[in-house]
């Protein structure tokens, strides 16, 4: 049973409409997706997981029914469900009813209402609104997951994205009991039992590796390099980052044990900590809620350790450490290493409060970089036994460092130290097999920092001056030079933006939004209107959107919507949009001037 509560749906009838009310709530889903975690990791056999599965959709999601169905390499085949149907289930065929079209697409499907979906429905058919999800990694699919209700509009999406996060554990999970259970899925395939349990396992990896940072293009003149190597297959180390324009976090983790259930462990982890980052939480704060989260959902005697850091656009930074293996900030200015530490102790054993970890601050200069690295690496052995240590990492970054230095002529590419110091540490490997779970991030400071910060403040002085060649080329110049600064990204957006070139404006915009992770409404907006102003007009409505959805209030973001809708010839689309916005921001004086105009012409008109 669900050792938590979840609120009871109702479908009500509002203004003519069915309406769900009640069901998830956001506190619902970090719990739902932590029961999940700990239910799948406590399983070993396969039958146990599915019967699991079904009995999960039932009471997180008030199931009339529930079907899993696996692909045998010709069908799609039924293998467990709450009841049977009428008519009867049968094996399908790829793009046969909602699951045969699933499966096909590799895409969900949520039908709120099958009757109104011919080829969906079979006469007699009793389910009213389904959910169905794919079983895949990323180009592998296994079946699928329906949940059935036989009353018409009863899902959301919300529901629709715990479905998917569930399925994307049991993709995992099933892999794990297979491999328990020595089982071999010969309905796909017909290779050797050995080769086949390999590739379950690679499968799963390939599963957790979707949490696993995917964009590491530079912030703000910061650049990245990761590392990411499971003792077996699937990890209990995770590095993650996440990008919030004027901010960047990032994270390194290490689960306590090895293999599938430290691996689904490290996927509510992920869960939790972005949320809690895009909450706006400081650091302490972060930790108490992956603490306290988190504890009482995972298996027994498990915990695990995080170093955690912010940098901020000035390159200042915090960092907050819970019992992890220390940070490494190396310092270009006199060539040394500062080792970073703070009090706090690791997750998941005790209660937690922010105040039992403690938050230090420092500061990245041209050239410097930190290190967040797992214990895997200072603790792995050579066949003599001894194991390398900090000190000895120390002297190969530093000495590899050198080499590049020279190399490239003062500057450094940090993809190629990054690779030097896993071949250092192979060298020194040797043989031996992985200790541990490898994971480690750096985070590097660029060198051509003051360089094009020189730029851009001529740019800006030749602009104000009136002076527009003159600040095109210089801010081209900075651009050329380290092209992820986000004040040179915005002022050629803005300049190109007032002086009419929209589509040369929304190229930085674009670049601007991707790379920072700016997700506030001006920049939405800004973003919106060089697209309405290029003539792009469903972009500019999705950017709107997404601004309104940053601030409801925001006013000039629903006139320009609206405006969007009037380009469309769809007037009461933008007298609606209008009309929202007034309710909203009932105070605007030009939103209801705008309202009041497009009602009287619409009546005219009529």
């Amino acid at each position: 049973m669900v050792d938590f509560k979840v609120s009871k749906r109702m479908l009500v009838n509002f203004r003519g409409q069915n309406k769900v009310v009640g069901g998830l709530t956001d506190k619902d889903k970090i719990a739902i997706l932590l029961y999940i975690s700990k239910e799948f990791a406590n399983l070993d056999r396969e039958d146990q997981l599915f019967s699991k599965v079904i009995l999960i959709c039932q009471e997180i999601f008030e199931s009339d029914n529930t079907t899993l169905r696996l692909w045998d390499g010709e069908y799609l085949v039924p293998v467990k469900f709450v009841k049977e149907t009428e008519p009867p289930r049968r094996n399908l065929v790829i793009g046969e009813g909602y699951s045969g079209a699933v499966f096909e697409t590799k895409e969900p499907v949520l039908v709120n209402d099958l009757t109104r979906s011919a080829h969906f429905f079979d006469e007699g058919e009793k389910t009213k609104s389904v959910m169905c999800v794919p079983i895949m990694q990323k180009e592998e699919i296994l079946g699928t997951l329906a949940v059935e209700s036989e009353r018409e509009n009863f899902y959301i999406i919300d529901d629709l994205e715990i479905l998917e996060a569930l399925t994307s554990q049991l993709a995992l999970a099933l892999y794990g009991v297979r491999l328990i259970e020595g089982l071999v899925t010969a309905r796909a395939r017909e290779a050797a039992v050995l080769n086949q349990l390999e590739w379950d396992l690679k499968m799963g990896r390939n599963v957790q590796s979707q949490i696993l940072p995917q964009d590491l293009s530079a912030w703000n003149g910061i650049y990245f390099a990761s590392h990411y190597e499971p003792m077996a297959e699937v990890s209990g180390d995770l590095v993650d980052i996440v990008r919030q324009g004027h901010s960047l976090t990032a994270i390194n983790i290490d689960v306590s044990g090895h293999g599938i259930p430290a691996a689904l462990v490290t996927m509510a982890i992920h869960h939790q900590f972005r949320r809690s980052v895009m909450a706006g939480l400081g650091l302490t704060e972060i930790m108490e809620e992956l603490g306290e989260k988190l504890r009482e959902q995972l298996p027994e005697s498990t915990y695990f350790t995080a170093f955690m850091v912010r940098i901020f656009s000035d390159y200042t930074f915090g960092y907050v450490n819970a019992g992890h293996q220390r940070m490494l900030h190396y310092k270009a200015a006199d060539d040394t290493f500062i080792q970073y530490d703070t009090k706090g102790v690791p997750l998941g054993i005790l209660p937690v409060r922010k105040i039992d970890y403690e938050e230090k601050q420092g500061k990245l200069e041209p050239g410097d970089f930190l290190l967040l690295i797992s214990d895997g690496f200072s603790e792995q052995r050579n066949h003599l036994k001894d194991e390398v240590g900090v000190d000895r990492i120390l002297t190969w970054l530093q000495d590899e460092r050198e080499r590049l230095v020279m190399e490239g002529r003062g500057k450094v590419d940090l993809k190629k130290l990054s690779n030097a110091f896993v071949e250092r540490f192979r060298a020194y490997q040797g043989d031996v097999p992985n200790g541990d779970d490898l994971s480690f991030l750096f985070l590097y400071c660029g060198d051509s920092i003051p360089e094009a910060s020189h730029y851009i403040q001529m740019a800006k002085q030749s602009n104000s001056k009136m002076k527009m060649e003159e600040a095109y080329a210089q801010a081209l110049k900075a651009f050329s030079i380290d092209s992820s600064l986000k004040e040179i990204l915005v002022f050629l957006g803005k300049m190109y933006y007032r002086d009419g070139k929209y589509k040369e404006a929304i190229r930085y915009l674009e670049e601007y939004l991707r790379t920072s992770g700016d997700n506030t409404a001006a920049s939405h907006f800004m973003m919106g209107r060089a697209y309405y102003k290029a003539g792009m007009i469903s972009e500019a409505k999705r950017a709107l959107k997404m601004a309104l959805s940053s601030d409801h209030s925001f006013a000039k973001a629903s006139i320009l919507l609206a405006q969007c809708y009037l380009k469309e010839n769809a007037k009461p689309k933008a007298i609606k949009v209008l009309q929202q916005g007034v309710k909203n921001t009932p105070q605007s004086l030009e939103l209801k001037t705008s309202l009041l105009r497009l009602e009287s012409h619409s009546q005219k008109v009529s």
